[in-house]
C-alpha cells in the first residue's frame, strides 16, 4: 500500500511543472552550479521569472529546450509592485560554443520599463530572438534576468534591434548593461539550455548585418569603455 501511494506521489510531481516544484531557495544553487554566477551575474536572483512559451514549454532552471520549441515569445510573468518598473534581458553567454564564448555575450531579448507583467506596452530595445546554438557547440545557456527600479530609465541612446539585426547582439554584457543603468535590484531570473536542431538554419537566415549602425559606437565597445572607467575587468 504505502509503494503504491509513493509511487502515485512520483507521478504526480513528475506531471507537475518544473517551475512549481523547484522552490524559491533553489534558484542560487541553480545559477552557481551553471556558472551563471558568476559569469552572467555576480549573485543570483530571490525568485524564479516565469516563462512560458506557446509550444507549451517553460524554461525551468536549466532544462533543454529546442529552437523549435522557442522561437515564438514567450510570456512573462511574474510578482510584481505596483509602484515598480522593470527591464528585462535574455542573453546567451556561450557565444559561439560554452568552451569558447569569444562572443560573449549574445543578447536575445531587452524590453525596459515594464510595469505590471505588461511587456506590450514597454519599450522594447532589443526584439526577441529565439535560441540559435550553432551547429556543433554543444548546450547553450539562455538567460533571463528581470531587475526592478523605482524610476523609468532613459533608454534613448541604446540601438533599437529587430529580430532580423545581427549586430550589435554580439559582445553584449549584462553587467555592464546593468552597471550603466544602475540596476542593482536583479528581482528575478530563469533559464533554459538548447542545443541545435533543424530549425536554426531557418533563424540564422533571418538574421543580416545591419547598415544603421556602422557608423555608430556598438555595444562591445561602449560598455567595454564604461567597464575600463569603472576599473572591472570582469566580463
Amino acid at each position: 500500500m504505502l509503494r503504491a501511494v509513493s509511487v502515485a506521489l512520483l507521478v504526480v510531481l513528475l506531471e507537475t511543472r518544473g517551475s512549481e516544484i523547484l522552490n524559491d531557495a533553489h534558484i542560487y544553487r541553480s545559477f552557481a552550479s551553471d556558472e551563471i554566477v558568476p559569469e552572467v551575474v555576480d549573485e543570483a536572483p530571490d525568485c524564479w521569472l516565469r516563462v512560458s512559451y506557446k509550444s507549451g514549454r517553460e524554461a525551468e532552471g536549466g532544462n533543454r529546450l529546442t529552437p523549435t520549441q522557442t522561437r515564438s515569445i514567450p510570456s512573462i510573468t511574474f510578482n510584481a509592485n505596483d509602484r515598480s518598473f522593470y527591464s528585462l534581458i535574455m542573453t546567451d553567454p556561450d557565444a559561439p560554443s560554452r568552451d569558447d564564448p569569444k562572443h560573449r555575450e549574445f543578447v536575445h531579448w531587452i524590453v525596459g520599463n515594464i510595469q505590471g507583467n505588461d511587456l506590450e506596452r514597454a519599450d522594447t530595445i532589443v526584439e526577441y530572438f529565439g535560441a540559435a546554438p550553432p551547429k556543433g557547440t554543444g548546450l547553450h545557456r539562455f538567460v533571463f534576468l528581470l531587475y526592478e527600479h523605482s524610476e523609468r530609465l532613459d533608454f534613448a541612446n541604446e540601438p533599437r534591434l529587430s529580430r532580423n539585426c545581427r549586430n550589435p547582439r554580439r559582445y553584449f554584457s549584462t553587467k555592464n548593461f546593468a552597471r550603466k543603468y544602475g540596476l542593482t535590484n536583479l528581482w528575478a531570473g530563469n533559464y533554459f539550455q538548447a542545443l541545435y536542431d533543424d530549425y536554426v538554419p531557418i533563424l540564422q537566415g533571418q538574421l543580416s548585418e545591419c547598415t544603421e549602425y556602422a557608423n555608430r559606437t556598438d555595444w562591445s565597445e561602449e560598455w567595454n569603455r564604461v567597464r575600463r572607467l569603472s576599473g572591472n575587468n570582469s566580463n
